[in-house]
């Protein structure tokens, strides 16, 4: 059935609007390290560190010269989030069988989660690989689709730099796992696949027997996501909302937890009801929304993307 420009607008149609199949899966947001209150300032959040110049020795004869732990500081500064206005006019909604400035509402609220969730999904991916701070991996898998699929053993290679760089594992007072894994639709289609093959180590993939999800690799929190980073064929991420180009190849991301920080002001609605026009024939109200707000790497540090690799020959 093909859809055509216009609302019906007699009495006797279904009330009823068909459903937009959006995903706005935004889950893994509850892994990510909150402000501290006392940290947000008017120009972003606040935070210090002090470097660690601590030695350690075997059978010391020396005398011992005390030195300063120096300190450093930075400040993280805000992003302001905005949709696009949404004009609705009186003449418009007084025959409708739904109530469209109600829908329009609920519209901008689903328009902002999921551009928040891209926003932060962009934030938490590496720019580039950085050996032993931030790995970047392809995958080795056979081709398909002009990509090559990530295999069990790729994820294993990831798993060994991760722990290359001496994360903490978890919090155990606060039952809290550190490190997370946001695979995107394809590496998990791939490792559906890889897990099926053969049943050599892959207890240690875990899937969830009740919805079907990936819920953990070894030490990994892993969480689904449609949306994914895109990085070019140089193996650089691409800005949000990049358009994908021969070689781009999307990516799974890690990041750990105490290294990261998201916060959201209040969201402002911002809503100028038609009552106030009184220059159109037919009164327009007007509806978007608006808010401060930032997610980041507190350190360049514990972060890292498994990128679908390409056809030999390429990057």
């Amino acid at each position: 059935m093909e859809l055509i420009d216009g609302l019906y607008l007699n009495k006797f149609v279904a009330p009823q609007l068909l459903k937009e199949f959006r995903n706005y899966n935004d889950k893994f947001l509850v892994a990510l390290e909150g402000a501290p209150e006392g940290a947000v300032s008017a120009d972003g959040i606040r935070q210090n560190k002090l470097i660690n110049n601590v030695g350690f020795y075997v059978n010391n004869t020396a005398p011992f010269t005390a030195k300063t732990m120096n300190g450093k500081n930075n400040v993280i500064p805000w992003d302001k989030f905005d949709t696009d206005p949404t004009k609705v006019s009186d003449a418009e909604v007084r025959s409708l069988a739904f109530d469209k400035r109600s829908t329009v509402r609920v519209k901008h609220t689903q328009a902002f989660r999921i551009g928040v969730r891209d926003y932060v999904l962009n934030k938490l991916a590496p720019e580039h690989h950085v050996s032993g701070k931030m790995p970047v991996l392809r995958t080795t898998g056979k081709l398909f689709n002009g990509r090559k699929r990530m295999t069990f053993e790729d994820l294993i290679n990831f798993h060994t730099e991760i722990e290359a760089l001496n994360l903490m594992d978890d919090s155990p007072e606060d039952n809290v796992n550190y490190w997370n894994m946001i695979l995107n639709a394809e590496h998990r289609a791939d490792l559906m696949i890889d897990k099926a093959g053969t049943a050599n180590h892959r207890d240690n993939l875990e899937f969830d027997k009740v919805t079907g999800q990936i819920s953990r690799f070894y030490k990994m929190k892993m969480w689904e996501n449609n949306a994914a980073p895109l990085y070019s064929e140089t193996g650089e991420l691409k800005a949000r909302g990049s358009v994908k180009v021969q070689g781009d190849q999307y990516a799974s991301t890690f990041f750990y937890s105490p290294n990261t920080v998201y916060h959201l002001d209040s969201v402002k609605i911002l809503y100028k009801p038609e009552y106030t026009d009184t220059t159109n024939a037919d009164p327009e109200s007007e509806f978007r929304l608006q808010n401060y707000g930032l997610c980041d790497k507190k350190q360049e540090y514990g972060f890292g993307a498994i990128i679908s690799g390409n056809e030999d020959g390429q990057e």
